[in-house]
This record gives structure tokens, C-alpha cells and sequence, in this order.
């Protein structure tokens, strides 16, 4: 589990150039990512406003709203990618490590981001929650593909024969 994120995405990269992965698998599991993001992201929308409204924080409420949904929206998220998109055969607990790796790298930078869109451009908080998710969009489905739920684990899962 505690393998070095720069070696896991390197053998993953390999495991998709050796055909173990084709283009095929590509787009039937971006596909899938697509449509179980767009359900993930109304739940996630739903606790953003909610907590919105409730307005916790008076100064950083945006700020905080994004980054309550987003743990509470990860957790979720974990499940369906793992069970619906990706279908994968990653053992739970490391699978779960390897998104919540990816998830906290974006979840910083995506906090950040979100900020910046809301009091340095003054994008209503709505608008910029869109603008954020299309902008890590790719980023999510990259590192979850190559990090949490890795091609080459479901393609030794079904050489071995199950326990």
C-alpha cells in the first residue's frame, strides 16, 4: 500500500501500454466516470448549498461548504467509483488510501482554487463550484484510474483464481 505515488502511476502507465488496457476499456470506463461524476457531483452540490446556507463560517463559508461536501462527497465517491466505474478488484483498504491520496492533492489545491475564483475574481460561488469540478474533472479520472483503481490490479485479479 505504501508504495511511492510516482512508481504506482509509473507501472500503471506501463500496464496500460502493454494492451492490458485498450483504448476500448478507455472510453467504457471514462464513460462511466462521466455519468457516476455527474451523479456524484449533484450530491456533492446538494451538501455544498446546504452548508451554504447554513453559513457556519461567516468568513470562509464558500471555502468551507466546498470543503465539507468534498470529504462527505469523497467518501461517496469511493464506493461508486469503485463498485460502478472502474468495477475494480483493488483490495478495499488500498484502493481507499490511493483515493483519499489523490482526493486530499486535489481537495487542497481545488480549495484553493475555488477561493481564489470566489474573492480575488468575485465569481458567484455557484458558478465558480461548476468552474471548479470542469477543472479537475480529468484530473480526478487520471489519478483515481492510475492510482486507486490501476488496470493491471483487476488484470491479475482475474489471472489468479479467486479464494
Amino acid at each position: 500500500m505504501m508504495v511511492n505515488p510516482i512508481r504506482r502511476i509509473t507501472e500503471a502507465m506501463y500496464g496500460l501500454k502493454a494492451s492490458l488496457y485498450s483504448r476500448a476499456d478507455l472510453s467504457k470506463d471514462f464513460g462511466r466516470y462521466f455519468v457516476v461524476a455527474c451523479l456524484n457531483s449533484i450530491f456533492m452540490f446538494a451538501v455544498y448549498q446546504l452548508l451554504y446556507w447554513w453559513n457556519l463560517l461567516d468568513a470562509y463559508n464558500a471555502e468551507f461548504a466546498w470543503f465539507v461536501s468534498f470529504v462527505i462527497g469523497t467518501i461517496e465517491a469511493h464506493y461508486v467509483h469503485r463498485r460502478v466505474t472502474f468495477k475494480s478488484k483493488a483490495r478495499y483498504g488500498e484502493s481507499l488510501y490511493w483515493m483519499f491520496f489523490v482526493y486530499t492533492i486535489i481537495g487542497i489545491l481545488s480549495t484553493l482554487t475555488i477561493s481564489g475564483l470566489i474573492r480575488t475574481f468575485e465569481v458567484q460561488y455557484q458558478l465558480a463550484w461548476v468552474i471548479n469540478n470542469i477543472l479537475f474533472g480529468l484530473v480526478y479520472f487520471a489519478g483515481l484510474r492510475l492510482l486507486a483503481f490501476p488496470p493491471e490490479v483487476d488484470s491479475e485479479a482475474n489471472e489468479q483464481p479467486s479464494d
